[in-house]
């Protein structure tokens, strides 16, 4: 992984910044079902919202960034974003979105969030990192197991007014610093 600037690089990916010129992809996928899948809710973002997003930094601020994710071509492939609990900022959350069906299952998503969890663990040094997923999202909790995450409840949450059973995976520093997918990843 190397970081330069605002753009995580991957082997395969490029994490980085949202900019003006993603607003019409952005709003396309957030009013896509098909680009939402089967366990998120779509964001229905208008031009308005995704700019007073961007502009109040919303998006990227030092308790919360949104990274494009592409490929290192520079195809858009979805975004993911982390923010840090307001009750507990030493804890991260993160949320994932392959928002073209094509690539899902590609193992993009999981190379995404390992290094944005390499990134949360060893430069902004949180505690912990924590992510959510729907009950029924089988292949985001086999993702999660293999990152070394731990299942720790299950419990029922509101997405964008829709009552969803869902599950909360943590990763623990303590984990992630003996956790071999870590520790011996090459490039």
């Amino acid at each position: 992984m190397t970081i330069f600037g605002d753009i995580v690089f991957t082997p395969r990916l490029r994490l980085r910044k949202i900019k003006e010129e993603d607003f019409s992809l952005l709003i396309e996928w957030s009013n896509s079902d098909t680009a939402n899948g089967n366990y998120l809710s779509a964001d229905k973002l208008t031009e308005d919202k995704i700019r007073d997003k961007y502009e109040t930094g919303t998006l990227w601020s030092d308790k919360s960034k949104m990274f494009m994710i592409e490929t290192k071509e520079g195809t858009p492939l979805g975004t993911i974003h982390y923010w840090l609990r307001s009750e507990r900022t030493e804890c991260a959350v993160v949320k994932v979105r392959i928002s073209v069906p094509g690539q899902r299952g590609s193992g993009y998503g999981t190379e995404a969030q390992k290094y944005l969890i390499i990134n949360l663990f060893d430069r902004l040094k949180v505690s912990d990192v924590e992510m959510y997923t729907d009950v029924n999202n089988k292949a985001q909790q086999r993702c999660l197991v293999k990152l070394g995450f731990e299942l720790i409840e299950s419990l029922t949450y509101d997405d964008h007014q829709v009552n969803r059973l869902g599950y909360l995976f943590r990763l623990h520093s303590s984990r992630y610093q003996s956790y071999p997918l870590y520790q011996y990843h090459y490039e």
